[in-house]
């Protein structure tokens, strides 16, 4: 009998782990920011860890992009997402005719790069479409404190916060996000699991944007089978 390899990540806040079974261990490296990990599984084909969670495959995605794509107007023309150097938003956004432009900035280059290796559909675009996807490679909290454009919609496609990514969950953050939103423009921020967050990420970040004069601020929950939890969430709020 063969043994079986598993990969399993562990979610403290909750004792749990969950196991993915895989056929073949393709990539690992240390960037700068986080540790990368691509395995090879037979239901979800290549799957990418960050830092040990779970972030994106190539089958049975579609829950987290696609809730993300139903939240973003239809209206919208300029699009900027922090994080998202996997492509996997702005594959599908890029689509809609309305779409002119998305900005991505994402803070890891070897994202970026190990992406493109191993989930090469993410990068599939026509002429016409690369030339309306801009990659910046730059701090997201950098990139919004000097930016001088106004997007329809800000999509925030972050790891949760820890490290790198906890400043995109702060209010300073939030403020200059707001300023960079054109007049009822839209932000979506990855808020975590609506059953084990609620009181570390999801309700801070309500009150944040309550303070900051968002308004219409939604939850919105989808089912994420290999997510801690098997459930995950965005918080969607537009400008004043």
């Amino acid at each position: 009998m063969s043994i079986k390899k598993i990969y399993y990540e562990h979610d403290a806040s909750t004792f749990t782990s969950i196991g993915v079974e895989y056929e073949k261990y393709l990539h690992q490296s240390q960037s700068k920011y986080q540790k990368i990990e691509v395995l090879k599984t037979k239901i979800y084909g290549n799957i990418l860890y960050l830092d040990g969670c779970f972030m994106l495959s190539e089958k049975n995605q579609d829950y987290y992009h696609d809730e993300c794509i139903n939240l973003v107007p239809e209206t919208c023309k300029s699009i900027l997402i922090i994080g998202g150097g996997d492509y996997g938003i702005a594959a599908k956004l890029i689509k809609r005719k309305n779409v002119k432009n998305i900005t991505i900035v994402e803070i890891d280059p070897k994202v970026v790069e190990v992406s493109k290796m191993y989930f090469p559909n993410n990068f599939k675009q026509n002429k016409n479409e690369m030339k309306r996807i801009k990659l910046i490679q730059e701090d997201g909290m950098y990139f919004i404190k000097n930016n001088g454009t106004r997007f329809d919609c800000i999509i925030i496609d972050s790891t949760d916060p820890v490290g790198a990514a906890r400043i995109l969950f702060s209010k300073t953050f939030l403020s200059k996000c707001y300023y960079s939103l054109s007049s009822n423009g839209i932000i979506i921020q990855q808020s975590g699991s609506p059953i084990k967050d609620m009181k570390k990420i999801i309700k801070p970040l309500v009150e944040k944007y309550s303070k900051l004069k968002f308004k219409n601020i939604q939850l919105s929950s989808f089912p994420m089978p290999i997510y801690p939890t098997g459930t995950w969430s965005f918080i969607k709020a537009k400008r004043a």
